[in-house]
């Protein structure tokens, strides 16, 4: 199992007032021994991220040779989210533009799958079903271009409330099981939040063992149970004892993958290098956990 990280471990400076470009994020996850990264382009709407820019496609070609030359690869990636099924979000047209040219931009970098959140609509019983039929419209324009891309989306387990008071959808392994096999389409899979899942109070080795081969990819992150720290795993609550057996047990082929931005985004600049080795000792801890 390759130990990787979402490049915003190494983007943020203090109190996200500045940024790490992703090219020296990808250095710097090299350089402390991560085997892959996962490329965040969650943040493409803010100014300094390159993705919006009118030579994009160039950027995007400097970002490959930069992987292929410290032979990092790029197995994931993560699109710009909001609620998609929320008809009254100001900016959908930007976002969904950005959505559209991460997955292109994903093709272009030989990224095998892209991290997305499902939407949620308020439903009469909590039942899912309206959220269900919203997602599958709204995922299967976006499938065919990651499929002409070559590369496949990987829907990610969600936690919190809608603003109605209802679980937000796919915050449960089995909706989220539901809307993944309801898309008639080879390239859909999971990516499993166990920051999430933890939030959820799920059983997240019974939802791993459910979830099977359609689990693609992780988002690695601890937290206390009471909101999403992204803190670094041992940080927090997560049982990862019990979660790691887990994985091998369901022959996972994916990565291990963080996102725990929230260990490295108050550290002045001098220390981000002790801390981003520290992180791949505990990561290899943890694979050692799945492998013995």
């Amino acid at each position: 199992m390759k130990l990787s990280t979402s490049t915003n471990l190494f983007a943020y400076r203090p109190d996200f007032n500045d940024f790490i470009p992703i090219i020296d994020s990808i250095k710097m996850c090299k350089k402390v021994g991560f085997d892959a990264v996962d490329i965040n382009l969650c943040d493409v709407t803010r100014h300094y991220y390159r993705l919006a820019d009118s030579d994009w496609r160039e950027w995007i070609a400097e970002v490959k040779e930069t992987s292929e030359k410290l032979n990092i690869p790029i197995t994931q990636s993560h699109t710009p989210f909001y609620n998609c099924l929320d008809p009254n979000f100001a900016q959908r047209d930007e976002y969904d533009k950005m959505i559209r040219r991460s997955i292109i931009a994903s093709g272009m970098l030989d990224v095998p799958w892209v991290v997305m959140h499902p939407g949620t609509l308020p439903e009469e019983n909590g039942e899912g079903s309206k959220s269900k039929k919203g997602n599958y419209e709204y995922f299967m324009p976006l499938l065919e271009l990651a499929d002409k891309c070559n590369t496949g989306l990987a829907i990610e387990n969600m936690s919190g409330m809608h603003e109605n008071g209802q679980r937000v959808y796919c915050s449960s392994f089995e909706q989220l099981i539901d809307l993944v096999d309801s898309l008639p389409v080879h390239n859909v899979g999971i990516c499993w939040d166990f920051g999430h899942a933890h939030l959820e109070k799920v059983n997240q080795v019974e939802a791993l063992h459910a979830m099977g081969s359609r689990l693609k990819a992780t988002h690695v992150a601890d937290n206390s149970g009471q909101r999403d720290d992204h803190i670094m795993p041992f940080a927090g609550h997560v049982n990862w004892y019990e979660i790691m057996p887990a994985l091998t047990e369901i022959d996972y082929q994916g990565d291990f993958t963080y996102e725990i931005h929230s260990a490295t985004s108050k550290l002045p600049d001098e220390l981000l290098e002790d801390l981003g080795c520290y992180c791949v000792k505990i990561g290899r801890y943890l694979t050692n956990l799945a492998d013995s």
